[in-house]
C-alpha cells in the first residue's frame, strides 16, 4: 500500500518537472517567434504551432497535476453541511464520479481520438521532426495520459479516505 502512495508521489513529481520543462520550452519558442518576426523580419514557421501544442499539454496535464495536489476548484456547499464522517463519504463519492468521468472522457475518449488521428495519418501542417511531420495523435496523447493519472490519484485518495474511516471505526 505504501509503495502505491510513493509511486503516486513520484509520478506527481515527474509530471511537475515535465510541466516546468514544457513551460520553459514554450517560453523559448515564443521568444524565438517574436525575435524572428520583429528583428530578423522573417517569422519562424514552426514556433507558432509548437507553442500551441505545448499550451494544450500544459493545460490538460496541468489540470491532472493540480488534481493530484488537491488544489483544483471544488464546490464546498455539500461538505460544509455534513459531519466530518459525512465529508469522508462525500469525498469517496466525488472521487468515484471523477474516476468515472476521467475513465470515460479522458482515457477512453482520448484513446479513441489518438487512434483515429493516427489511423487517418493526420499530421501537423508545419511542424516536422527529423524530416517527418508530427502526427497530431501525439499532441492528443496528453488526454489519456492525464486521464490515467487522474484515475490513479483518485484511487489513492479513496484509499487514504478508507484508511481514515477504518481507523475511526476501530476507535
Amino acid at each position: 500500500m505504501d509503495v502505491f502512495f510513493k509511486g503516486v508521489a513520484v509520478a506527481t513529481k515527474l509530471i511537475e518537472k515535465l510541466l516546468v520543462l514544457i513551460m520553459w520550452t514554450m517560453v523559448v519558442t515564443v521568444v524565438w517567434q517574436v525575435f524572428t518576426r520583429f528583428v530578423i523580419n522573417s517569422p519562424s514557421t514552426f514556433t507558432d504551432e509548437l507553442s500551441r501544442y505545448l499550451l494544450i499539454w500544459i493545460g490538460i496535464l496541468g489540470g491532472a497535476y493540480v488534481f493530484a495536489l488537491k488544489r483544483h476548484l471544488a464546490i464546498e456547499l455539500l461538505a460544509s453541511k455534513v459531519s466530518e464522517k459525512g465529508e469522508e463519504y462525500l469525498s469517496v463519492f466525488v472521487n468515484l464520479l471523477v474516476i468515472t468521468f476521467s475513465a470515460i472522457v479522458f482515457v477512453y475518449g482520448g484513446c479513441h481520438v489518438v487512434a483515429t488521428t493516427l489511423n487517418f495519418h493526420q499530421i501537423s501542417p508545419s511542424l516536422s521532426l527529423f524530416g517527418h511531420y508530427l502526427p497530431i495523435g501525439y499532441v492528443y496523447m496528453v488526454a489519456p495520459i492525464s486521464g490515467v493519472f487522474i484515475v490513479v490519484c483518485a484511487i489513492a485518495d479513496i484509499m487514504q479516505t478508507a484508511q481514515k474511516l477504518l481507523k475511526g471505526t476501530e476507535e
